[in-house]
């Protein structure tokens, strides 16, 4: 879980996919290394002195493939693949794949219930990095950094949105944040749901200009990204459930913040390789 301060919450973007071994140390197949591959892309091998390896996968579905090869080969080659299909992964939800390999080297995989997997992960050893390049998909946001509104912007009856004086020290703090720990930045996005009523709707859209107000403030700090975003969605009525132009969906699924999404690598991911 990424590390929050008292200005800023940081969210879990990434749902986590163990995949262990329940090959027997002993055996044949056990000085085999696993070579695992996500959409087609190679993302790690599993060595023989460890037994499982935690892969943070933006959320959805995933194809994957699990191949053998030898210690002397290249670690890429892909003998005896095992196919197979995710479930929906969900942001902050742990995902169990089970891998056996029989006494030929044949491969077999299969989803362990939560219970079984932790209980068989006791005794196996987690590796610690990964070794490829390939370290996260780069799709989705390593880490979101969630702020109060009432933090950042000037109070005008919860529709504030001129940044405060303390409001110049979360994003002074964010930033140092930021650049202590990515090694590589590929895009920043800023986003906010705001609730209004639809006189100030019409006349300002609230959450539009608190974005571009913190993007626009980024864009002018010490940080180096090639990409900035800000997109803001007004949300209508949300107090008032007997209107028509209720939005229960929308008024329910969005948080209230303002988050600062961050793309790219982090120092503490990068690979050694």
């Amino acid at each position: 879980m990424p590390t929050s301060s008292r200005y800023w919450q940081a969210l879990e973007t990434h749902a986590h996919i163990i995949v262990y071994r329940s090959d027997i140390a002993a055996s044949p197949s056990a000085s085999s290394v696993l070579n695992v591959f996500i959409n087609d892309r190679y993302h790690t091998s599993v060595l023989p002195q460890d037994r499982a390896v935690d892969l943070a996968l933006c959320p959805g579905k995933k194809t994957f493939n699990v191949s053998v090869g030898q210690l002397s080969q290249h670690r890429y080659a892909r003998p005896g693949v095992a196919r197979g299909v995710s479930p929906e992964l969900d942001i902050g939800e742990r995902y169990y794949l089970e891998v056996t390999l029989d006494a030929q080297g044949k491969i077999a995989t299969r989803w362990a219930p939560k219970s079984e997997a932790e209980s068989a992960l006791m005794r196996l050893n987690l590796q610690q990095r990964t070794l490829s390049r390939v370290i996260k998909e780069r799709d989705c946001p390593e880490v979101i950094y969630s702020i109060s509104p009432d933090k950042l912007y000037v109070s005008q009856q919860g529709h504030g949105m001129e940044l405060s004086e303390p409001g110049n020290d979360v994003l002074a703090d964010l930033v140092k944040t930021i650049e202590n720990e990515f090694y590589q930045i590929d895009k920043l996005v800023v986003r906010n749901h705001s609730e209004v009523d639809e006189i100030l709707t019409l006349e300002h859209p609230l959450s539009q200009m608190r974005t571009n107000t913190v993007a626009t403030w980024l864009v002018n700090s010490e940080i180096n990204a090639p990409v900035y975003q800000a997109e803001g969605r007004d949300l209508k009525n949300c107090h008032d459930i007997s209107s028509r132009r209720y939005d229960d969906q929308a008024c329910l699924k969005y948080r209230r913040s303002v988050d600062v999404e961050v793309y790219g690598v982090k120092k503490s991911t990068r690979s050694l390789h």
